[in-house]
């Protein structure tokens, strides 16, 4: 029994000495990777530059400073004509077209030829105005003939009264059927001297754009039956939607800059008329601006873009030499005491830091005046003590960059 327990015991402490040579490996790769680790992240918001860099690099370091910038709301909208400016183009009499000179597109006068339109009826509406015209002049003779002999007692009264009650019938007749004429473009004084035509002419009641044609020369079309639209540009007036939390900085008679997404260079005006009460679904309200000019090249349901003048308010701003954009975003850089790591992963004394050690912080750029940025930081960023590069802050990227790039080759 003790021979047994002597030999397991020697057993084990030849397994214990001898070690797996693969295990030993493992244990030193565990070992290094802390210190890899420590390399490979250390932070890639942070860079450290010496004096020299600072002086040739034109570094200055200053304080965030409050200054009075005009404040601006970006909006969105779009164009819009007035309902009076929007006329749909209908014939006054039913008839088959037989004339359509119009394009999508087309500019068109007021008074301008739009469409023809035939109807033989109209030939009877101009022969019954000649006949009744014929008619009422015989009446008028036949009133102050019949009145004479009423008051000469030759003639019954009866008479001259069917003469008066007649004569004013026709009357009527004819003054309705003058204006029948008169809608339709058509002369009464043409139907007189017997010249008769069985089509009228449609005008353009205003100037503006011809934006959609609904009708074909042949067709027959009713009165109801829309065969052309015309938007003009007169009293053109840009929609705006603004969301509700923003409503209490609007006032009507504000101004505001439009640039509408087909002339992204060119400026527009316009003032605020009204603002609708009424709050939509998505908590937005629109409102109405009246453009300072009319342009015959604005064109309805046009998307703009639209700047609101809120008039100075006092901000955080530093100079526009303080801000750098890269990938799509602003930055600044912020005096740090946090400390660079060396090359192999390990933070070098206190006493052997040399230079001043910036970290990058994305910020948020608002109104620009004068030179000055609106700057909004996060909220760990203490506003009246933190010490910003004003100027030099892409010399800063660059050292930042390079500093990146280097890293990366060493890690791999």
């Amino acid at each position: 029994m003790r021979q047994i327990v002597w030999s397991l015991g020697l057993l084990w402490l030849i397994n214990a000495c001898s070690g797996d040579p693969q295990s030993a490996d493992q244990q030193k790769a565990e070992a290094k990777k802390p210190a890899e680790a420590a390399h490979q992240e250390a932070p890639a918001e942070l860079v450290e530059l010496t004096s020299d860099q600072l002086r040739i690099g034109d570094v200055q370091v200053g304080t965030i400073d409050y200054r009075n910038l005009g404040q601006e709301l970006l909006v969105n909208g779009r164009l819009v004509a007035p309902a009076q400016s929007q006329v749909a183009i209908t014939g006054l009499q039913g008839g088959f077209i037989r004339k359509l000179p119009l394009l999508p597109g087309q500019p068109v006068r007021k008074g301008q030829l739009l469409a023809r339109i035939e109807n033989p009826d109209l030939v009877g509406v101009q022969q019954e105005y000649a006949e009744n015209q014929s008619r009422l002049t015989y009446l008028d003779a036949e009133y102050i003939r019949q009145k004479e002999l009423s008051e000469q007692n030759v003639s019954a009264l009866k008479v001259f009264q069917q003469i008066t009650a007649e004569r004013a019938q026709v009357r009527a007749r004819l003054n309705g059927l003058t204006e029948r004429l008169r809608l339709v473009g058509l002369s009464p004084q043409a139907a007189l001297n017997g010249t008769f035509t069985a089509s009228y002419a449609v005008t353009a009641p205003i100037t503006g754009v011809v934006t959609d044609i609904s009708a074909t020369i042949g067709q027959y079309v009713q009165p109801t039956d829309v065969i052309a639209r015309i938007i003009s540009t007169q009293g053109i007036y840009a929609e705006l939607t603004v969301f509700e939390k923003d409503l209490p900085q609007l006032r009507v008679g504000q101004s505001v800059s439009l640039r509408l997404t087909s002339e992204a260079s060119r400026e527009h005006t316009a003032k605020i008329s009204y603002i609708n009460p009424t709050i939509d679904a998505d908590r937005s309200v629109r409102v109405i601006a009246q453009l300072g000019q009319t342009d015959s090249r604005l064109v309805p349901n046009t998307f703009l873009k639209a700047t609101l003048d809120l008039g100075d308010s006092r901000v955080p701003a530093l100079p526009e030499e303080a801000i750098v954009s890269t990938e799509g975003k602003d930055y600044i850089f912020v005096v740090t005491t946090e400390k660079m790591p060396d090359h192999h992963g390990q933070h070098p004394d206190e006493t052997e830091q040399v230079g001043t050690t910036f970290r990058r912080i994305p910020v948020r750029r608002g109104v620009s005046e004068g030179g000055y940025s609106q700057v909004t930081l996060p909220n760990q960023i203490n506003l009246r003590q933190a010490r910003v590069v004003v100027k030099g802050a892409y010399a800063v990227l660059s050292q930042l960059t390079a500093a990146s790039g280097e890293e990366e080759g060493h890690a791999h």
